[in-house]
């Protein structure tokens, strides 16, 4: 019982700090810069109530309809709330936004004080199906996973406040992107891992195992973003970043590094949990064993979470990139021109960071764990 109360001590303590040391930022260390003037745009919900004409028709190839409608649309929120406007709706081949009666749409209310106001479709609203597949992931988790389940939900909304509030807005203010990126990797390792597992020699060096990886993928990136030539300058939406720099400072040079750690740190923390894990329980068994036996074990365990774990992260950089490479494949790029472009390279950069890093926390792990066990009692948690 007072473990775990000194557990929940120690996570509520962390999580409070970030709280406030995220409010403190946002009230006073936070730059602001927008790109647009967008004070007279305003998105709101809108339900179709009629379509008084349309001329629209099917594009079989495309698998949409191209045309146009005259909507009748009730507001739903903002000034209008309650009345019904009409909507004139354009179908193309970039934006096919096809409604019937009740479908509900997110309006674009342009309100400039000078002229009339002027009301565009944007999109479906999504609020509604987005929230109830979160809901039901959560009950799935909940169902499976129990009291851990739930903890774990709390690992990742803490993860997600910190990427959301904290991360980006100092990055984006200027601040170290590498360190900015380290800080929240490491709170979230250790309240994710505290909440699963509570306050541990286990937990400890889980946490160090993670960070271990973390930080042999950074280095490794540094290496090759120097020998590959890259770096935020080269990433597609450089042009964007260079305007917020000339506002905010923005280190458009290590801005890929976070990407690196925050998409390597959920696989890098799987794999350093469960050999750490897997150790403990051979151990409990068998305490006769040595460090090396330790070890040993560590590396062979980890030889079946490689290839699966790799296997996730390429795939998940591989799919991110599926769209792109398909264009690419449609201009008939040389292979020269490809392999040597900037997004392939980032890419490829990424990807190979991020499964070096997995890789590398399979002997870390076992060291960390080996030497944790064989050199202070094993207390069972």
């Amino acid at each position: 019982m007072k473990k775990k109360v000194r557990d929940n001590i120690v996570v509520i303590t962390l999580i409070s700090l970030t709280l406030i040391f995220t409010l403190c930022f946002q009230a006073f260390g936070m730059k602001e810069y927008s790109r647009y003037s967008t004070d007279t745009l305003h998105y709101e919900r809108g339900k179709v109530v009629e379509v008084s004409e349309q001329e629209i028709e099917y594009d079989e190839g495309l698998g949409i309809y191209l045309g146009k409608q005259i909507l009748q649309v009730e507001m739903l929120e903002g000034e209008e709330k309650g009345e019904v406007i009409e909507v004139t709706n354009y179908l193309t081949n970039t934006h096919s936004v096809y409604a019937k009666i009740n479908t509900t749409l997110i309006i674009n209310a342009d309100r400039p004080e000078v002229s009339d106001s002027y009301y565009t479709v944007y999109n479906y609203d999504r609020t509604l199906p987005t929230l109830s597949s979160v809901v039901i992931m959560m009950l799935a988790i909940f169902a499976i996973g129990g009291g851990k389940g739930i903890k774990a939900i709390a690992g990742l909304g803490y993860s997600m406040f910190l990427i959301i509030y904290l991360v980006l807005p100092a990055v984006f203010s200027g601040y170290s992107p590498i360190c900015m990126s380290i800080l929240c990797a490491a709170l979230s390792t250790a309240v994710t891992l505290l909440l699963l597992n509570g306050q541990s020699k286990k937990t400890s060096a889980a946490i160090l195992s993670t960070m271990a990886g973390l930080l042999c993928a950074l280095i490794l990136f540094m290496i090759m973003s120097s020998l590959l030539h890259i770096n935020g300058s080269s990433a597609s939406e450089a042009e964007g970043l260079i305007l917020i720099q000339q506002s905010t400072g923005l280190k458009i040079k290590d801005v890929l590094f976070a990407g690196v750690l925050i998409s390597s740190l959920g696989a890098i923390m799987d794999v350093g949990m469960s050999i750490v894990s897997s150790l403990y329980e051979v151990y409990y068994h068998n305490p006769h064993l040595t460090e090396k036996d330790l070890f040993k074990s560590g590396i062979e365990i980890g030889k079946d979470m490689i290839g699966t774990m790799t296997n996730t992260l390429i795939l998940a950089f591989t799919g991110s990139a599926f769209v792109t490479l398909l264009v690419f494949i449609s201009y008939q790029v040389q292979f020269n021109q490809l392999f040597n472009s900037n997004y392939l390279a980032i890419e490829i950069a990424q990807g190979i960071c991020g499964t070096f890093g997995i890789v590398l926390t399979v002997p870390a792990a076992s060291l960390i764990t080996s030497i944790f066990l064989t050199r202070k009692t094993l207390k069972k948690n």
